[in-house]
């Protein structure tokens, strides 16, 4: 009775802490290199949005299908991906896929700290890559600009995980505010618009000098 009264106390203190800061979506390595290519991350973009087919996202891509079908393949052997149903469609059966996540931390579990290092800067790569070109490609004549900010703030410590939560909190109601529940909304009038967030520490503790040294 005891042994029991005492692990559910450990387990009330662990939901306690856990809820106290931004959720952490743990990946492996392997998940994170699956990603850490920029048509993978486009594609898992677009799965995460709403099921789809290989070849609608091959459609929105600008992709040939045959050049996909080997990127689900590896997606789905990570678990990024999952089968939610077949499809019979004029003799063919059509498999609709979905993304089982939309927001990456850079949190890798099972394997060595080197390789979870190479990881999240492959994914980081990735990301921001990605994300420059897009802001790159913006025509000169468009209504809306893009927006890009860099903010740096001083906090202590014991506020970093609430400010990790509200950026998250931030990102996760936008995604279900304005989510895209079929692929017919990309022929309306509606534009396509990408969100990236990063909130890392500028320098790492070792280069921080004591106020004596200073």
């Amino acid at each position: 009775m005891i042994r029991r009264v005492a692990r559910a106390a450990t387990l009330a203190r662990s939901r306690s802490r856990r809820s106290a800061g931004a959720p952490v979506l743990r990946r492996t390595v392997a998940d994170l290199r699956a990603l850490a290519h920029p048509l993978r991350l486009r594609m898992m973009e677009l799965f995460a949005e709403s099921p789809k087919t290989t070849k609608q996202v091959a459609d929105l891509l600008g992709q040939p299908p045959t050049r996909l079908y080997h990127h689900v393949a590896a997606l789905e052997r990570s678990g990024l991906l999952v089968l939610k149903e077949k499809r019979r469609n004029r003799g063919a059966v059509e498999k609709w896929y979905a993304g089982v996540a939309q927001q990456m931390q850079g949190r890798a579990g099972g394997a060595t700290a080197a390789a979870r290092r190479g990881a999240r800067r492959a994914v980081a790569a990735t990301v921001f890559e990605q994300a420059k070109q897009e802001l790159m490609a913006m025509p000169a004549g468009a209504k809306e600009p893009a927006l890009l900010a860099r903010l740096v703030i001083a906090a202590p410590q014991s506020k970093i995980r609430a400010i990790r939560k509200r950026l998250f909190d931030s990102v996760q109601s936008m995604g279900k505010e304005f989510r895209l529940e079929t692929p017919e909304h990309f022929s309306k009038d509606c534009e396509r618009w990408a969100v990236t967030v990063a909130f890392a520490p500028v320098q790492s503790p070792s280069l921080r000098r004591s106020p004596e040294r200073q």
